[in-house]
């Protein structure tokens, strides 16, 4: 099996056999995504993103071009799936406190956990949130078509201030976990990688939205994460593969023109090279 059929059969045990879909503008993304009413954000972001490789990667080979295009289909549909369900109540009859028919996402998106309440209860997760800004982003850049991207700024401009405390003193606070409704924080700790994760992903909006004439628009939300990053200080690394590979993915965008962000990706690969899992295949030097 080639590394292609490996990746479609991964997705296909998720997103069902939509391979062999007659019309891909009728697809439904089968409620299998692992959360409440089928749909759980992480997973569903990489969902698009997977869709959106197929459709590359297809798109270079002349005899799947014809097919490429289901691909892209499929990621406009996951989309609008998960708006309209994580972009609801639990319940499915209303949208989230702020939102309108205009503006989705202005009251955020659900995780969607299974629970609605406890300490694993479903909430909105600065992490999953800036991952699905980082999809729509990428969908725009796929498309040509500038209204992901826009609503990505918007879900970014809804969900900022409430992830703040003391927003606007010398030291400002995030918080990883706030309420459905965007209300009140859940969790008041601050998550270790949340604010690079929103440094660079606002960073990344920010030049789309200048590239689509939309100007500075996130201005004021980067240089709050920034002041974040400063109180912070040096970002410590851990041992836990999932949180390298991530730290690493987000460090790789500014590593080659900021310091915090190349000085970050060298001791997430010297962690690498010094850990249980083999890195020599992958080529990753030590610093």
């Amino acid at each position: 099996m080639s590394l292609l059929q490996t990746f479609l059969a991964s997705m296909e045990s998720v997103y069902g056999n939509f391979s062999t879909v007659p019309d891909a503008t009728k697809w439904r993304p089968p409620p299998k995504s692992g959360g409440h009413r089928g749909r759980y954000l992480w997973t569903d972001a990489f969902g698009v993103l997977n869709f959106l490789t197929l459709y590359k990667e297809l798109s270079l080979e002349g005899d799947s071009k014809a097919t490429a295009g289901n691909y892209l289909i499929f990621a406009q549909r996951l989309i609008a799936t998960v708006h309209d369900v994580l972009g609801r109540t639990r319940d499915g009859l209303s949208r989230l406190p702020h939102a309108t028919d205009e503006e989705p996402l202005k009251g955020g998106l659900r995780i969607g956990k299974e629970e609605e309440t406890g300490p694993d209860g479903d909430g909105q997760y600065f992490h999953y949130l800036t991952m699905w800004m980082f999809a729509l982003n990428r969908m725009s850049i796929a498309t040509g078509d500038p209204t992901y991207n826009r609503q990505a700024i918007s879900l970014a401009k809804a969900i900022h201030p409430h992830f703040f405390l003391n927003r606007n003193s010398e030291k400002p606070h995030m918080v990883w976990k706030i309420a459905m409704d965007l209300s009140r924080p859940l969790v008041a700790s601050e998550g270790h990688l949340d604010p690079i994760d929103g440094y660079v992903v606002f960073r990344l909006l920010q030049a789309s939205a200048l590239k689509y004439g939309d100007g500075e628009i996130l201005k004021e939300e980067i240089a709050d994460y920034k002041k974040v990053m400063a109180c912070k200080g040096d970002f410590y690394v851990t041992r836990d593969p999932l949180d390298l590979g991530m730290t690493l993915w987000t460090a790789h965008w500014f590593a080659d023109r900021e310091n915090w962000a190349r000085h970050l990706a060298d001791k997430c690969v010297y962690q690498l090279r010094n850990s249980h899992l083999n890195t020599d295949r992958w080529g990753l030097r030590t610093p």
